[in-house]
């Protein structure tokens, strides 16, 4: 596998992964609080299903991430140095 194709998973991999952590994050906030609300169905899941999703999938995002900066680190190493000022 080519670097720019393992550039480009990890790419569509962090935004899904993102992606999904920010509409069940979203899903935890606005759900209704009280006593019965966690046995409130949404699309088939209850409160803690989504919990659940939403933990697994921040957690699968956490790797993918620092793989990604490891990946990219020259770019990253360059914009360190050109917000600090070290760089012309």
């Amino acid at each position: 596998m080519s670097r720019l194709t393992i550039r480009v998973v990890l790419f569509y991999l962090m935004v899904i992964l993102g992606l999904a952590s920010l509409v069940t994050g979203l899903l935890l906030f606005f759900w209704p609080h009280g006593p019965r609300a966690g046995r409130i169905p949404l699309l088939g899941l209850t409160k803690g299903a989504w919990i659940d999703i939403h933990t697994y999938v921040s957690l699968l995002l956490v790797p993918v991430a620092v793989i990604h900066l490891l990946e990219n680190r020259g770019c990253v190493i360059l914009y360190i140095r050109k917000t600090l000022g070290l760089v012309d």
